[in-house]
């Protein structure tokens, strides 16, 4: 599906009859962007393994263009992925493995650099990326608990909370794709990346992330 959404915004691009003709150099952006990150199994320390879904989330981000060719800015993202994972018994202990379902839950925020091929309107680019990765298992950590909030206009609002295992991660990726200026204004930009998030029992760990940013330049 989500090639499908590439090739599309290609020919798109392609037919458009206003591919700006102005320079983006020296021109800041701001872009919104859905994400697509590719079902995948993982193997982790112990044997455990995660086999996870077609995850979808949301970003948005700032850049600045240097030149015609070089850009740099910050964004943040969000994302769920369901998943499927195989638990294996540790040392000494003797029960059997046990499987469960759950609901990764990430949230990044990446500063990134990126380098357009063409000073043209329409133009491939590669870009890399690095920052941190919050991320939350679904996995619980302890015993359900009530807890209770004071909201503005509501007033108290109490519900039974499960804590779960989370964790900050320093992360990065390196990606590709097609960009177009279109008229005065408007970026359209569609890629794909390689995004890895440094965990300790794997190494690291790679999502393969597509996405389309819709933006504008001021």
């Amino acid at each position: 599906m989500v090639r499908k959404l590439l090739i599309v915004l290609a020919l798109v691009v392609a037919a458009a009859p206003a591919l700006a003709q102005n320079s983006r150099a020296g021109k800041s952006e701001l872009y919104l962007s859905p994400l697509f990150t590719n079902a995948q199994n993982y193997t982790f320390e112990g044997g455990s393994s995660v086999q996870t879904d077609t995850g979808v989330g949301f970003g948005f981000g700032w850049a600045y263009n240097f030149d015609a060719h070089w850009a740099a800015g910050v964004e943040f993202g969000w994302g769920d992925i369901d998943y499927r994972a195989s638990v294996q018994p540790g040392p000494g202990n003797p029960n059997l493995s046990a499987r469960f379902n759950s609901t990764i839950q990430t949230s990044s925020l990446r500063f990134n650099g990126t380098y357009h091929l063409t000073s043209g309107p329409l133009t491939p680019y590669l870009t890399a990326n690095a920052g941190w990765t919050y991320v939350d298992t679904g996995v619980p950590s302890g015993l359900p608990q009530n807890v209770c909030w004071y909201y503005p206009w509501y007033g108290t609002y109490c519900s039974t909370v499960t804590p779960t295992h989370a964790t900050t991660k320093f992360a990065y990726g390196l990606g590709l794709g097609v960009r177009a200026d279109v008229g005065r204004s408007l970026v359209l930009r569609g890629g794909v990346s390689q995004q890895y998030v440094d965990f300790s029992n794997f190494s690291t760990t790679p999502w393969v992330q597509w996405r389309l940013d819709i933006g504008t330049r001021f």
